[in-house]
């Protein structure tokens, strides 16, 4: 849920999710269907798919229990390095390294001078770097102090460089790279009408959690001031949302309906 989503915005639907579905075999059990409605409202709905064909193969493998090795964790649907990484070392104590966002801008900053506030050098790299510095004990603990040094002290804009434990080993401590203002350049999002197509999106996964609609009256629902020629880009997001296997189109001409795909 807090991957490309803000922890706060998640807090307001972890529980009920965990209500809902306990257990990993429970997720597993329940349809897709049932699984979006409860989703519905966090956007980026392939995660909640990718979730749950990880507990179905989870329920068919192992009776519903998450492997503890790196090895393992990355094999199943969704989950990359990262993710692995964390719940083997937070869940399960594994001596392993950890490196998000905040980690891979700290060992770029310490090991090098910083041309920016953005500068930070590849993840493999990084991930070579923050190996070899593992301590022997308390692995957990590292890695969650140093993931707190960058939420906290080491951040992205205006780093605390006069706070900061390590600033006399840093290599880019007090630099002028970080008064520099870099230009921030948003990539534009696909939209239409002035909404982005996300929006669009979850606006129909709401709409056909109530019930099958046709491409036309479901249009009439999430387009604002609808006209007949939106249908024609409406169908084509459709599509799209089809072959991600969240919607299924039935039916042709006038008997064609959209649902939540089973």
């Amino acid at each position: 849920m807090a991957q490309q989503t803000q922890v706060s915005r998640v807090a307001l639907f972890y529980s009920s999710w965990l209500k809902k579905f306990p257990t990993i075999s429970h997720l597993a059990k329940a349809s897709k269907a049932d699984v979006l409605r409860q989703w519905s409202g966090l956007g980026y709905n392939s995660r909640a798919l990718r979730l749950h064909a990880l507990a179905k193969q989870l329920a068919a493998t192992s009776k519903g229990r998450l492997p503890r090795t790196v090895e393992e964790l990355c094999d199943l649907p969704g989950v990359g390095r990262y993710t692995a990484h964390a719940v083997a070392c937070f869940a399960f104590g594994a001596s392993v390294p950890v490196v998000d966002v905040n980690i891979r801008r700290i060992f770029s900053r310490v090991f090098w001078k910083v041309r920016s506030s953005t500068d930070i050098k590849p993840e493999d790299t990084v991930w070579s770097i923050a190996q070899a510095y593992l301590p022997k004990k308390d692995v957990a603990e590292w890695n969650q102090a140093l993931m707190d040094l960058g939420a906290l002290v080491c951040t992205a804009r205006n780093p605390r460089c006069g706070t900061c434990p390590v600033t006399t080993a840093c290599k880019s401590s007090h630099a002028r790279a970080f008064t520099k203002k870099t230009p921030s350049v948003k990539k534009p999002e696909p939209s239409f009408k002035g909404i982005p197509r996300r929006i669009y999106r979850g606006r129909i996964l709401k709409a056909l959690h109530e019930e099958p609609l046709t491409p036309r009256r479901l249009a009439e629902r999430v387009v604002h001031q609808f006209h007949p020629d939106d249908l024609r880009w409406l169908t084509e997001l459709l599509k799209t949302m089809e072959r991600e296997t969240l919607i299924a189109i039935r039916g042709n001409g006038e008997k064609k309906t959209v649902c939540i795909a089973q």
